[in-house]
């Protein structure tokens, strides 16, 4: 049970949260990964990409979410609420084992928990 007290600062601390995330996303400097939902400097999502799950979009697939988060700000849903499928993620579970493991690596050399390699048979 919570007193109060601290339900009053919850509330506030709350607030400021929401407050925050809508002048991080007015200003134009962050925007949120539309892969993770991480915030990211928009100027290298654009250039670079998402340096944590990998994710890179052309500008019109970054418009089209950044238009996609301001909607959402609006409604006052959690930033995170922003998740759309990525094939082409950095990390992906292993077919065999659910192991989550680099894309790229699964790739070339297999699963380094147990051995699965994408294009042979399954053993």
């Amino acid at each position: 049970m919570i007193d109060p007290v601290s339900e009053t600062l919850l509330d506030q601390i709350r607030k400021e949260a929401l407050r925050e995330d809508q002048k991080m996303r007015k200003s134009g400097y962050w925007m949120l990964c539309p892969s993770c939902g991480r915030k990211i400097v928009k100027k290298e999502l654009i250039k670079k990409g998402c340096y944590l799950c990998g994710w890179r979009g052309s500008a019109k697939e970054i418009k089209t979410a950044q238009a996609k988060q301001m909607s959402i700000s609006q409604n006052r849903a959690a930033p995170s609420s922003v998740k759309i499928e990525n094939t082409q993620s950095y990390r992906i579970k292993c077919p065999k084992c659910g192991r989550e493991v680099i894309r790229e690596e699964l790739e070339k050399r297999g699963c380094f928990i147990c051995g699965y390699k994408p294009g042979r048979a399954d053993r």
